[in-house]
């Protein structure tokens, strides 16, 4: 599926915990890359002495007011809204179109199909009380943007953060992947890194999952009483190769505008940077069952 999004740039500045701007102190460090690094250090006071968190708050409060998944009519609201701020800022500004393949879920299951008595189906629509979106259809089912197609039913392999250090760690505890669904948390590499190392390694498939260990409860209190994930919470995003190359996995090379002829454009599939295994994020509520019933010891 081709379809068009658009791209602004936001600038953010560093503010301290009681909101007021970070300032850069001369006298605190030497700036390193710089001919004149004091004259640096100032002219970088002034800009960072500048920005209002008030302002910045309600800027992000619009910029989050409805879901806006990439390519959406409410993307494109994102857009203009942040051009005619620049705008009234005084900055010269454009906004330029890309015509871009991305890939939207039709139907995502996740069925734990053995043991017989563990009964899991997902994934679970996320779902916290009192918040406002929790029949928005503008919700989308989770998903992870450029994985394939693709059906898979095969026993479970528990493979950490799916660093190159666990897929060898598995590698040097004799217990291969291959032909098998793995499931991964999100932390410490981009999850395409995870999704590329579980195809290199064999694997039919990967399960990504948010532990509470790193960003939930056992962190502290979870959306809606404190900023952490909650249980049905699921990390979105895209798992395309960015190490072969960024940008419109159908256009290695050149930018994705509107002109470029279909001669200059390939077939996904074909793509080395588009993956070729199914891939999907789940919640850790809906992960739970199924790393409660893998063999072998804790971890």
């Amino acid at each position: 599926m081709v379809r068009t999004f658009w791209l602004a740039v936001l600038f953010f500045a560093t503010f301290h915990s009681d909101g007021s701007p970070q300032t850069v102190s001369s006298a605190s460090y030497e700036l390193a890359g710089f001919f004149h690094p004091q004259q640096e250090l100032a002219i970088e006071s002034r800009f960072l002495a500048i920005p209002d968190p008030k302002l910045a708050e309600e800027h992000l409060r619009i910029l989050t007011q409805a879901p806006h998944i990439a390519g959406s009519p409410e993307d494109k609201a994102t857009a203009d809204y942040v051009a005619r701020k620049f705008r009234e800022a005084g900055l010269k500004t454009e906004i330029v179109e890309y015509k871009v393949w991305m890939n939207y879920p039709a139907e995502i299951s996740v069925d734990v199909t053995a043991p017989a008595d563990v009964h899991m189906h997902g994934p679970t629509r996320e779902h916290v009380d009192g918040d406002p979106y929790q029949d928005d259809p503008r919700v989308v089912t989770p998903f992870s943007g450029m994985s394939p197609s693709g059906d898979a039913e095969a026993e479970v392999v528990y493979a950490n953060y799916g660093t190159a250090a666990d897929f060898q760690k598995l590698t040097d505890l004799k217990i291969d992947v291959r032909g098998k669904i793995v499931i991964a948390r999100y932390g410490q590499n981009y999850r395409g890194v995870k999704a590329q190392l579980a195809e290199q390694y064999g694997a039919a498939g990967l399960i990504l999952y948010s532990d509470p260990a790193d960003d939930g409860r056992q962190r502290g209190p979870a959306y809606s009483k404190g900023p952490w994930r909650p249980e049905t919470g699921v990390q979105r995003g895209s798992i395309s190769f960015i190490s072969q190359f960024p940008g419109d996995v159908t256009t290695p090379g050149v930018a994705s505008v509107p002109s470029l002829s279909e001669s200059k454009r390939i077939n996904p599939e074909n793509s080395a940077a588009a993956p070729k295994i199914p891939t999907t994020p789940i919640s850790a509520a809906d992960a739970q069952p199924i790393l409660k019933h893998l063999d072998g010891p804790d971890v």
